[in-house]
């Protein structure tokens, strides 16, 4: 997925490397961004977001066209810092320290679409919870995909954590009560459930 991005990202610095940047041409290009963006599953809003903030700081630019190149770099760089600092920032930590004063897990529940990392991400959690502290099961709650539990445990037994499955094709909302119940009675700090890719045509 980062990949393609940077993929796109590139071309958007080689098309719009002119003398000077008009709106015809940045309209075109940002355009063609815009749906390379959303093919890479970019939100709409992002995308649109991102190619908006872009055109309003390079219309009408002029300077060589290695001093362009940078410019729309620069541009694009700064316009992406931008949206991410503009993002609320959670501290997870203080939350899940609040839950366990109440004698409660912290919940978190890894949703999003097929192969954009929901595992890995949640390893990569656990792991970094685990060494904060904390201590943490990992729930298997994709139970369509084939190979998805037996992934989960793999980054389970690794990092020397303990899993909660069942059967493929079983309630993915009864093994992630399942987890949530272990985890209630073991005084566990966090549960994080692994879930199914989800894009937003799919029902039930």
């Amino acid at each position: 997925m980062f990949e393609k991005l940077k993929s796109v990202f590139s071309s958007v610095i080689s098309n719009l490397s002119k003398k000077e940047i008009t709106e015809k041409e940045v309209d075109k290009v940002l355009n063609d961004l815009m749906l390379s963006l959303i093919e890479c599953d970019v939100a709409y809003e992002v995308a649109e977001e991102i190619s908006k903030r872009l055109k309003n700081s390079l219309i009408g630019k002029k300077a060589s066209s290695y001093e362009i190149k940078e410019l729309v770099r620069e541009n694009l760089r700064q316009t992406l810092l931008e949206i991410f600092y503009e993002t609320p920032k959670i501290d997870i930590i203080e939350k899940i320290n609040r839950k366990k004063e109440k004698g409660l897990p912290f919940v978190i529940l890894f949703l999003g679409i097929n192969g954009t990392g929901k595992t890995t991400t949640l390893a990569k959690l656990a792991s970094l919870l685990k060494k904060k502290g904390f201590t943490v099961v990992l729930v298997c709650g994709d139970t369509h995909r084939a190979g998805s539990i037996e992934q989960l445990k793999q980054h389970a037994m690794k990092l020397g954590l303990k899993t909660i499955e069942q059967r493929y094709g079983a309630d993915p909302a009864a093994v992630a009560r399942d987890g949530v119940t272990y985890a209630k009675m073991h005084k566990l700090d966090v549960v994080l459930i692994d879930s199914a890719g989800r894009i937003q045509t799919d029902k039930n």
